[in-house]
């Protein structure tokens, strides 16, 4: 893989630079490095050959460059071109890589409730520009993969091959939480097609903290857009969301404070907040989906899935369980 970085640099510097890497604290599904060049810094990825293909990495260059010339509060990497002026280098066996620009900041707290609502107003920021941008050329022949296609996420997680993986899982997963598995992917199948009526919009799907950079207590940066796709626009709250209580171990005052933040950018209409619940099943079985393909791309899952799967448990009963307090805040701050 050393040699694919050092070939990677050689695309955007004529001359053989002289550099230092240093690992990062982000990017568990690509190799990721930040890259030292003439005293200035940039950030190289070689991207997983699962779950990144050219128009992928083609959507994600458009949306970054749209994002950094809107006038928001928060920055965005943008890819840096080639020598020939290309976004993205492809090398002879079909790996993807690219360069894109470095973006000061460390990950940011959430451990307070001014950390929820701050959280809370980057997600509303970045829901509100994304719901923006539209083709409006007609030339966009992708649209990234929904997380309501929940068999087409992963490549190696189709249909067969999650029915297999449960039917003879490789590592021990407790029989309970695979019964709770086939009831909510039964339940999902059920519902899933309800979603259609809802407004769609391209989806981060990714906004935790592990993937902002904050300073003085500000989130300045947002990271990695490999999972933005065309999807149901309430998807990026529902997932922030869970995202707070799992951080809060289920803070109703975290979750408010997130709510409040939210809303300064965007409100929510009744028929989004009805399903906010069925669009948190088909996130964590995305997730669940996504290690599934992991794992049978040579990956050692088995605390990441057991991790998801008993978050999934935990937030489906926390939903059920707090529904009337959570409505009343959604009447107070997003319709």
């Amino acid at each position: 893989m050393q040699d694919k970085v050092e070939g990677l640099i050689h695309y955007y510097f004529e001359d053989a630079p002289n550099y230092s890497a240093e690992s990062v604290p982000f990017g568990l599904t690509n190799l990721t490095k930040i890259i030292n060049i003439n005293e200035r810094k940039y950030v190289i990825r070689i991207y997983n050959q699962f779950t990144k293909s050219m128009p992928s990495i083609e959507l994600e260059s458009k949306i970054t460059s749209y994002l950094s010339h809107q006038n928001l509060s928060f920055q965005v990497p943008v890819f840096i071109r080639t020598i020939s002026g290309d976004d993205y280098v492809r090398f002879p066996d079909g790996t993807l890589g690219a360069m894109v620009s470095f973006l000061k900041g460390h990950a940011p707290d959430l451990a307070e409730v001014h950390h929820a609502e701050e959280f809370g107003r980057i997600v509303g920021e970045i829901t509100s520009a994304l719901g923006k941008f539209a083709d409006a050329d007609g030339s966009f022949t992708y649209y990234g993969i929904p997380f309501s296609n929940i068999y087409s996420i992963h490549p190696l997680a189709d249909i067969p091959s999650v029915k297999s993986f449960f039917e003879e899982p490789p590592f021990h997963i407790p029989g309970g939480d695979v019964a709770f598995y086939s009831e909510m992917i039964l339940s999902v199948k059920n519902s899933i097609d309800l979603l259609e009526k809802l407004p769609k919009q391209f989806v981060h799907h990714d906004l935790l903290v592990f993937n902002l950079l904050a300073h003085e207590n500000k989130i300045k940066g947002v990271l990695d857009f490999d999972f933005i796709s065309l999807d149901v626009s309430f998807m990026e709250f529902a997932i922030c969301l869970n995202h707070v209580l799992q951080m809060s171990n289920g803070s109703l005052e975290m979750a408010e404070a997130y709510i409040r933040g939210y809303a300064k950018y965007r409100k929510a209409s009744s028929e989004e907040i009805t399903y906010l619940q069925l669009l948190t099943q088909i996130y964590h079985i995305a997730v669940l989906h996504i290690y599934i393909g992991q794992h049978y791309s040579g990956v050692n899952v088995e605390q990441n899935f057991n991790y998801i799967l008993n978050q999934f448990k935990t937030r489906n009963d926390w939903l059920t369980e707090q529904s009337s307090p959570l409505q009343r805040m959604f009447e107070s701050y997003l319709l």
